[in-house]
């Protein structure tokens, strides 16, 4: 009997790992709720997604809660703030941005409060005072617990005089709960770009494009942090990897970076950076003004970096870098992430796939071999060619969920769901680009001064009561 009852589990274990590997996987969703210009997170806690908008022609600040096959619940939570970036930590939601008196800010709500409140709905709670000491924006925040248990936020600020960016910062707050928390800045090496951040097991790092004198790509820097302290000395290392050779007498042969760059940890002290590459038909002189053109030949760079070296004082490393052919033109890359079960990277970007046809395309690429693969598959959904895919996440069970809007006047959400292994012929095409192999560039170091200020008490205002509206989301394709 035992024996009988193991065989029909595993028979129908089997069916299911079948059906996953085998059936359809993705899934394609729409409601009628505004969401221009959306970002999408995983809330663990209740297994459901959480996103923001901006509505009302941007001036209203939405956050919204689903499960992406039923229902969306949407909260006007503010009005005039300029979101840019927002995390989830258990069942709170940081959100940062700048204000309209041109005033960088941070923010947070509680999930339940909010959105499942049986009485009056919550707020949310805002300092927006960080321009005090010179954040005038803040971007691109990263939310924890630190060893101890305290809630950490790191962040990117940005210091704008006279209306100009003037430099960049290194933004950390800490504190026991949301209402109790201290901030300190540090300055970051400088460039013109704004940095993106990231954190490891050991580490805040902060990588920048840097650019020549007629400005083109040159490689990236990249400056470490201690996690849960993260500006403990008066300087910071910062390590310089040049992708491009240039200088006196040297013109450059590539554009590296190009446009944006994405950045995610691997798994411990591990990170990858992305970014386009592509030649020059004409390449920039400074001698004769910089005049140049690029050769529309782009690649998609994967590079990754070791930061273990660190612990024990010796540089970071980078370890592979590989590049992926794309055809035509390329734009933006708006999202890298990876999964750890699969060992895949998750890449959402834009390129044109035909000669005037722009897509959105999830390139996925396997790295589960310790190396990089032979080939990159990328999906591009099909079934709704108004929408714009804006964000992408994961939620641990090795399938993503990219939130988009409708390009037309009325900006409703979409919800694009696959497997990470898709096979999803109803409702996407599929496209795979070959993948080469680069010998990887060595460190430059140098040693910048920090100038920290803090720590300062952060002042949360609750904002006005939350307004709810729910609607039910239709499934368009799967």
């Amino acid at each position: 009997m035992k024996k009988r009852v193991a065989q029909t589990l595993f028979f129908a274990c089997f069916c299911l790992l079948c059906s996953m590997s085998y059936g359809q996987t993705g899934y394609l969703y729409k409601n009628g709720i505004d969401g221009w210009q959306n970002m999408i997170r995983y809330h663990n806690s209740s297994g459901r997604y959480i996103t923001y908008s901006w509505s009302g022609a941007g001036t209203a600040n939405n956050f919204a809660t689903t499960d992406i096959y039923s229902s969306m619940i949407d909260a006007h939570v503010a009005s005039g703030y300029f979101v840019q970036d927002f995390e989830i930590l258990d069942d709170y939601v940081f959100f940062c941005g700048y204000n309209a008196s041109g005033s960088g800010f941070l923010g947070w709500f509680d999930v339940h409060d909010v959105f499942f409140s049986t009485g009056t709905s919550g707020r949310a709670h805002i300092d927006e005072t960080l321009s005090l000491y010179g954040i005038e924006w803040l971007d691109n925040i990263e939310v924890y617990y630190d060893r101890t248990g305290r809630i950490h936020i790191a962040g990117v600020g940005q210091h704008i005089a006279s209306g100009v960016p003037s430099g960049y910062k290194a933004f950390e707050a800490m504190g026991t709960s949301p209402n109790n928390m201290l901030y300190r800045v540090a300055d970051l090496n400088g460039g013109v770009n704004m940095p993106k951040l990231t954190v490891t097991n050991d580490f805040v790092v902060y990588v920048t494009k840097e650019y020549n004198v007629c400005g083109t790509g040159i490689g990236v820097t990249l400056e470490p942090f201690p996690k849960d302290n993260m500006f403990p000395m008066p300087t910071h290392p910062t390590y310089f990897f040049q992708s491009v050779v240039t200088g006196l007498g040297i013109l450059p042969i590539a554009y590296d970076p190009y446009l944006d760059i994405g950045i995610t940890c691997k798994e411990k002290n591990t990170i990858a950076v992305c970014n386009y590459r592509c030649g020059f038909s004409i390449q920039p002189d400074p001698m004769t003004g910089c005049t140049y053109s690029i050769d529309n030949n782009f690649l998609l760079v994967l590079r990754e970096f070791d930061l273990d070296p660190l612990l024990v004082n010796n540089p970071i490393q980078m370890i592979t870098d590989s590049r992926v052919t794309l055809p035509l033109v390329v734009s933006q890359i708006r999202k890298l992430a990876y999964d750890p079960l699969t060992k895949h990277y998750i890449t959402l970007f834009r390129n044109e796939v035909s000669p005037g046809m722009d897509e959105d395309g999830i390139m996925t690429m396997d790295y589960s071999s310790g190396a990089a693969p032979s080939w990159a598959q990328t999906t591009y959904q099909q079934a709704y060619p108004n929408g714009l895919l804006c964000d992408i996440c994961l939620d641990g069970s090795s399938r993503y969920t990219a939130s988009g809007f409708d390009r037309s006047s009325y900006h409703n959400y979409f919800f694009w769901q696959d497997a990470i292994l898709s096979n999803a012929y109803n409702c996407a095409n599929y496209i795979n680009y070959s993948v080469m192999k680069n010998g990887v560039e060595v460190h430059k170091e140098y040693h910048c001064l920090s100038n920290v200020v803090g720590w300062i008490a952060l002042n949360f205002i609750p904002n006005m009561d939350s307004e709810i509206h729910q609607e039910i989301n239709s499934l368009i394709c799967n």
